[in-house]
This record gives C-alpha cells, structure tokens and sequence, in this order.
C-alpha cells in the first residue's frame, strides 16, 4: 500500500467524525457564548483555539477567550464586536454566522462529549499531518534515516493522550492514597520507590531519587563525574538489586567497564588499561569479575545519542527487565533531533526539558552529568565551591532538574602540593526539591576511580582517619564495622582498705564535724517524736 493510499484511507475514513466534529465545533461555541461557565470547563479541558478544525471557528474561539482574559462575558454581539476589533470578523464568517453559530442547540449536559470529540478529531489531524511532514522528510533525503525517525518518536510522543490525571483532585483522595504507599513502604508491603545511591550521608540529604524527577551531577573535567555515577550505579544494582542503563556519549563501554572493575578491585584504572598487571593482579581482578558479573548494568555507547533515542531503548529494555535507574554521561554531548537552527542555549534547554520529559514517561529517576563553566577556576577570592550559576550552556538545566549536587575537591585546585592517595571530597547538595540542601563528606580515590564514605565496609581504609576492621561481606549493611581494640591502660595499685568499726564501739560513728554542724538545731521535740 502506498503513502497516498494510507493517507486516503485516513481521511476517508474520518469524513463522518469529521462531520460530527464540525457539529460538536459549533455546539461548543454556542454554549461557550450562552453560558460562562460552559467556557470556563473547556478551559479546564486545556481545549484551545487549533484544536477546531473550521478556520472560522478557530477565530470565533479565539475571540471568547480574549473576552474571558478581559472578564467580560462573551455573547453573540460582544463576541462579533472583539472580531470587529481584531480584524478577523471576515476570516469569522461575518456577523451572520457567528450569530447562526451561537443559536445551534446544544446543553451543557454535553459538554464534556463535544469536547472529547473535537480533541478526539484535533488529535487525528495532527497524526495525519505528522506522518505527512515525515514523508515529505523522507522524500526530500536531506536526512539521515536515523534523524528522521528520532524526529518522528518525538512528534509521536507528544500526540500520545496525557490527560488522564489532569484536572482536580480533592486532597482527601490524595493523602488517602499517599498513606497508603506511606504504609506499605514503610511496613515491607512495597517496596521503596525513591533509588538510593549507597552514600549513606547523601541519601540522608536527598531521601534518594524519586521516579520521574531528572537529577544533575555538574562538576569541572577530571574533577570524578563520571568516576561518581558509576560509583552509584554499582550500589543501585548491586546493594539494592535494581537494574542500571548507562548511556555513555563519551567514554566507550570497555572504558566504563574497565573503570567498575578497578573501582572494586585493588588494581589501578591506569593498570587496567595499559595492561601493566602481575599474575597475582590478574589472579585477584578474575575474582572481581565473578563478583560484579551478576549486576545487572547495561551500557550504550552511542555517541549521537538524542533524548527519544534513550527514551526507545529505555522502552525496549523494559520490556526485558523492571529498570531502576538511567544515567547519562553528559548532556551537553547530546543533541536534539529537528533543530537545526538557533542557539545551543535553546538546544539544551530543549534538550533537559526532554529529559524531564523522559524521567515521567519511565516512571524513573535520571542522573545527567552536567559541565560547570571555567567560573569556579577563575575566581580571585580562592573560592573554589561550584554554584547553580556556574552550570555550563543554559539555566534551564538548573530550572529543570530536581536535584543538583556538584562535586568539590579542594586538593583538584592545589597543583603545587604532593598529590594524596586518598583526597578529602564534597558532594553538595545545592538544589533539592524534596528536601534540604546540604553537603555530604566523602573520600576519593584516583588511582580506583571510587569514591566511598571512609566508615563503609568493602571500600579502602584513609590513612588519616581512625582504623577500622572492615567487614568481607558486601552485602553488610553501612554500620557493620568494628573497630580494633586499644590497649588497656594500666591497672592502678592496690589500696590498703580499711577495717570496718566494730558496731558495739559508739565513738567510731561519732563525726565531729556533723556534731558542731547540728549543735545550734532546735531538739525542743514533742514527745514521742
């Protein structure tokens, strides 16, 4: 069947709801200009003046919302006066029609089935004519096939009805529901919906990463970004069981493999990847792999990645498996398909609200990496600390993200001092929108690629803080350490003790100073007092 015939069929087919729609089109319009309250549910709708489909209706509804910004009440005559006004009475249809418009019969008891079938007919155009322009792209071949069905998932996307928890709830229903899932997630009944990172003083600050939200890492180059996420992404799938996509537009996915594996074993990355390893180093990293195989992390390397790309493969995968988390290493490599002209502030402002987009779609939480300007070297004063400002391209990522935490590490900026094994590292929480804002203290590793809590079992022991016996079960909870005995400090000498008094011997109780201290009391008693 060819194109011309698919779009035949389609419009052939809708004649007779077209022809309805134009009906449902003119009994809205005359209830909108009898009855107030008639438009002001079409506005709670979000019915707007495209979704008619008779030019002159789109004029007619255009001119009673105007009239409904203005609080003045749209009738047939004020309605032809803002049309006169406008300039549009001829596109209207002119004074005759709009008034045969408005004596269409038509109840208000019908509201909501006149609407349904205007959005039902706006929705169909726009479907048709998406699939025209996505033709015509395909016919033109100024596009890469690639480009073109990113283009049309996005499109596709959009169309798709998302109306169904619009509208008002009453808060009783709310907290009725909100209790529930309070209850059971609190009592082993569900489980938890927000994603802990295995930073136990970081998910303090955030309470974890919710499903839906979009959460931004943003830090300098070399400063741990990826190194951090990575670090997540193993707690989430190993420590709590939930599965990881990883999209990587930087970094192949032997590298991010090879960074897990170093993060976990006692061998450097730098080791890992030039191959510079002793038998024993292999021994040990064949036992890192048969531990860390089972985590179910999945990894793309797509280096031309685009929001709808993530958001069909993040669809496919869960097909296969419940996700729990995705994670995209870094937005500024993404592009977004159909823009072609403007900034790259516009193009990443588009390309963070896809993401939030996105995160909703999935039901999921979304880490992006984010780079931070050259604003946090250059400064004067020394002060080194990132803020939301800072954040490179656009201040939409700011206004989008639910949570932003920037990695600091004050020995990055000491290029003069002797490079530490083990760097002190902040994790700051400058953005929350379920919680406070705070700062996390942590440890970093360069030569592993890990950053980790210095009291946590399984991760390397700080020289400079105090000793601690680590546990060998990966699976302990934080708190499962114990820490190495102290000597015992001597015992002290002996004491000579005391022969108690005999008790017929009446002076050995006698205490000189209570006598004088009671010897100006009152003994005037009563008897048998």
């Amino acid at each position: 069947m060819s194109d011309r015939d698919l779009t035949d069929n389609l419009v052939s087919e809708g004649s007779k709801s077209s022809y309805n729609a134009i009906e449902a089109e003119k009994a809205l319009l005359a209830l909108c200009m009898r009855n107030k309250d008639a438009l002001g549910i079409c506005v709670g709708k979000r019915l707007v003046a495209q979704d008619f489909s008779d030019s002159r209706h789109v004029y007619i509804y255009e001119a009673i919302s105007k009239l409904y910004l203005d609080n003045v009440t749209p009738t047939r005559i004020t309605v032809c006066e803002k049309l006169e006004t406008d300039g549009n009475i001829s596109k209207a249809g002119g004074d005759q029609y709009v008034y045969a418009v408005a004596n269409v019969q038509s109840v208000i008891a019908g509201i909501d089935s006149y609407i349904r079938v205007v959005t039902a007919n706006a929705s169909s155009r726009k479907l048709v004519n998406t699939l025209t322009d996505l033709t015509n792209l395909a016919r033109s071949r100024k596009n890469s096939v690639n480009d073109i069905i990113d283009v049309g998932v996005g499109r596709l996307n959009d169309l798709k009805d998302t109306t169904e928890d619009d509208g008002f709830e009453k808060l009783s229903s709310i907290l009725r529901r909100n209790l529930k899932e309070l209850h059971d997630t609190a009592f082993g009944d569900r489980e938890q919906k927000a994603v802990k990172t295995g930073f136990r003083y970081l998910d303090n600050i955030t309470g974890g990463f919710r499903p839906g939200t979009i959460n931004i890492i943003a830090a300098r180059p070399g400063m741990g970004k990826t190194a951090l996420v990575l670090n997540i992404a193993k707690n989430v799938a190993g420590i709590y069981s939930k599965p990881v996509a990883i999209f990587s537009l930087e970094m192949s996915k032997s590298e991010i493999a090879n960074r897990i594996l170093a993060s976990m074993s006692k061998t450097s990355f730098k080791a890992i990847e030039r191959a510079d390893i002793t038998r024993e180093e292999e021994a040990e990293l064949n036992n890192t792999f048969a531990k860390i195989s089972p985590l179910p992390i999945y990894i793309d390397e797509q280096t031309d990645t685009n929001p709808m790309d993530i958001m069909a493969k993040c669809k496919e995968l869960q097909t296969k498996i419940p996700l729990g988390l995705v994670i995209i290493d870094y937005l500024q490599l993404m592009t977004y398909p159909g823009r072609y002209s403007g900034s790259r502030q516009n193009e990443i402002a588009d390309i963070s609200r896809s993401l939030k987009i996105l995160a909703k779609e999935l039901k999921l939480p979304v880490i992006a990496l984010s780079q931070l300007n050259r604003g946090t070297e250059n400064r004067e004063d020394g002060d080194h600390i990132p803020g939301l400002a800072d954040i490179r391209d656009s201040g939409a990522i700011e206004q989008d993200a639910d949570c932003v935490i920037f990695i600091h590490r004050p020995d990055y900026y000491n290029k003069n001092k002797e490079k530490k094994k083990i760097e002190d590292a902040q994790l700051i929480v400058a953005k929350n929108r379920h919680g406070a804002t705070d700062t996390a203290f942590v440890k970093w590793m360069g030569e592993r690629t890990l950053f980790f809590e210095a009291d946590r079992p399984d991760d390397p022991k700080d020289p400079n803080s105090s000793a601690y016996t680590r546990t060998t079960d990966s699976q302990s909870a934080a708190s499962d350490y114990s820490f190495e005995e102290a000597p015992l400090p001597p015992e002290p000498p002996e004491a000579e003790i005391p022969e108690p008094p005999d008790a017929d011997d009446e002076e050995a109780f006698v205490n000189d100073e209570n006598e004088d201290f009671f010897s100006d009391s009152n003994t005037d008693f009563p008897d048998n007092f």
